[in-house]
This record gives C-alpha cells, structure tokens and sequence, in this order.
C-alpha cells in the first residue's frame, strides 16, 4: 500500500483516507511536438480540516484579509511513501459548503 503525501506551500495537507489523485504521465518525445506533453493530475477534493482551513485561510470567506488566494498556483510537492514524487504548482478550483458553514 502506498501513502500519498499532499504540500503546498511546505505545509502538509490533510486528505480523504480514501481519495485518489490520478496522475498522467508521459514520455516527451521531441522530435514530434504535437506528442509532448506534461504530467498532470485530475482533480480531488480535499477534506475541510483545521490544517486545510489555516492554509487556505478560510478562502470561503471572503471578508478574510490576506486569505488564500486562488487566482495564482501554489508550489505542491506530491510524496509516495515518504519520498518526493513529483513537484509542480497547485489550483484551488472550487470550495464547497455544507449547510452554508
């Protein structure tokens, strides 16, 4: 079994015991730019914790000064097993409420 590790910004994020990030990774071949490509992730939701809401600064609020902002990507480290897996930048896409809380 593999343990996935989420950073952003040095700050170790909290996630769904049983949420899976997909990665897609390919070969560059340079010789035929219309098959290079970037490694990517899809989407998945991380859980409303207290580690997740300091480093996002409560982004729901939007009264919150110097909060989270999601115009810009954040620097990620994603870590299999104790041990740097792939590093890139990270999008906050949505947040979703719970009985407006």
């Amino acid at each position: 079994m593999q343990i996935i590790e989420l950073y952003i910004n040095d700050t170790k994020v909290d996630l769904f015991d049983d949420e899976s990030v997909s990665i897609t990774d390919s070969i560059q071949n340079v010789k035929d730019i219309s098959k290079i490509f970037i490694p990517f992730s899809q989407q998945f939701n991380l859980p409303a914790s207290k580690t997740n809401n300091k480093l996002f600064k409560h982004y729901y609020n939007f009264e919150v000064d110097n909060g989270f902002d999601a115009r810009y990507k954040a620097n990620a480290v994603i870590k299999l097993n104790g041990v740097d897996y792939k590093q890139g930048k990270i999008r906050l896409n949505e947040v979703s409420l719970k009985d407006n809380i």
